[in-house]
């Protein structure tokens, strides 16, 4: 054997036995046939515990309270058409008898292509204004929209809300100076389920108070500036235009900053949190304005899914509160709930437990419904 032969011969064992050591045979997850639970009652009154007796370790026992959003069926629910109620404060101030041609716009587009004049013009606008209560010019601080139902838009893959302003040259007198703040979006469904479309990516439970919470930062505003776009100086901030940068540019990223302060392409420092404003200067004598403010794209018909009401036990072995082990008798462990008044006098919840056994390569699951009915 010539020493080509042998060093092949030598490479084809070092592959061989790197490739027994290295490899390992892969194991199936554990069975979770036979996985039962069952209930000490069928019908329970408010203040009740129920209790469930397992019979069966799984690696994961999740429990679904059938309430809305805690509903198992929907675990994997991502979209569904319901109610879209809009939510925002505006005021208004610099405002008299003389300069009545200044105004402001709610608008929704769904077929908004672009974000620069040109799109704004080409795409179609249904104009939303007189379904929301607004300041006069008497009015201080700021004014609740009211709930503004936006819903006959939700058969569209997204829309874009914009408010537009319209300031009108006056020689008697300043335009008018706008604020918008605490916009919030919600999809409700018929059984419940509430859903804040600008908010914190859906990883948690439902929360009543941080759901109904304004999030700047989740909106993703932009400006468009149609008309009166002065050039800027490095000197001064300039005005005419909303303070929040164009789309996709923000304080982080923008090119612009005029005395330490990030701006968007009209030199207006740009905003971070709530309120926005729209200030068009004091100077009487001023140009026609036209500006933009407008959220991002959003899908009417997003659904955070149902979650666990509780993780029974996880991977390892921390038991939730209730949960206590027995071990014995073919009884693996019981869970105690309580049966508190979010659950509603007169109706059925299916409330179902998941069982869940795992290894590298598979995933086992069982499920076990249990109809309790609430007297």
């Amino acid at each position: 054997m010539n020493k080509h032969n042998i060093t092949f011969a030598v490479l084809l064992l070092f592959i061989a036995v790197q490739f027994t050591v290295g490899c390992k045979k892969l194991v199936d997850a554990k069975s979770t046939d036979g996985f039962n639970v069952t209930a000490d009652k069928q019908s329970y009154n408010i203040g009740d515990t129920v209790v469930f007796t397992i019979n069966k370790e799984a690696d994961v026992i999740l429990f679904y309270s059938g309430k809305p959003g805690f509903n198992d069926s929907n675990a994997n629910r991502n979209y569904a058409a319901g109610t879209n109620i809009l939510k925002f404060q505006s005021s208004l101030s610099q405002a008299n008898t003389t300069n009545m041609g200044d105004t402001i716009l709610l608008k929704i587009s769904t077929d908004l292509k672009g974000h620069d004049s040109a799109s704004i013009a080409n795409a179609t606008w249904m104009d939303m204004t007189s379904f929301a209560k607004w300041p006069k010019i008497t009015t201080t601080g700021f004014v609740n929209s009211g709930a503004v139902d936006i819903s006959q838009f939700n058969n569209s893959d997204s829309v874009s809300i914009a408010f537009q302003v319209l300031g009108k040259h006056n020689s008697a007198s300043q335009q008018r100076k706008w604020q918008i703040q605490n916009l919030t979006l919600s999809n409700t469904l018929a059984d419940g389920t509430f859903t804040p479309l600008f908010a914190a990516p859906f990883t948690t439970f439902p929360n009543l108070t941080t759901d109904t919470l304004p999030y700047f930062q989740f909106v993703g505003w932009y400006q468009v500036n149609v008309k009166n776009n002065p050039e800027f100086s490095y000197i001064t901030n300039n005005y005419n235009a909303w303070n929040v940068g164009q789309y996709g540019v923000n304080n982080v990223n923008t090119p612009l900053v005029i005395n330490n302060k990030a701006c968007n392409s009209s030199g207006v420092s740009i905003q971070t949190a709530y309120p926005i404003t729209f200030d068009p200067g004091t100077t009487k004598n001023n140009p026609d304005n036209e500006d933009w403010l407008i959220t991002s794209p959003v899908n009417l018909k997003l659904v955070r899914h149902d979650f666990p009401t509780a993780v029974i036990k996880n991977y390892v072995n921390t038991p939730a509160k209730g949960m206590k082990y027995i071990r014995s008798n073919n009884v693996y462990a019981t869970y105690s709930f309580a049966i508190d008044s979010t659950f509603v006098s007169g109706k059925s919840y299916d409330m179902v437990f998941v069982a869940q056994n795992t290894s590298d390569n598979q995933k086992n699951e069982t499920s076990r419904l249990l109809k309790i009915k609430i007297n």
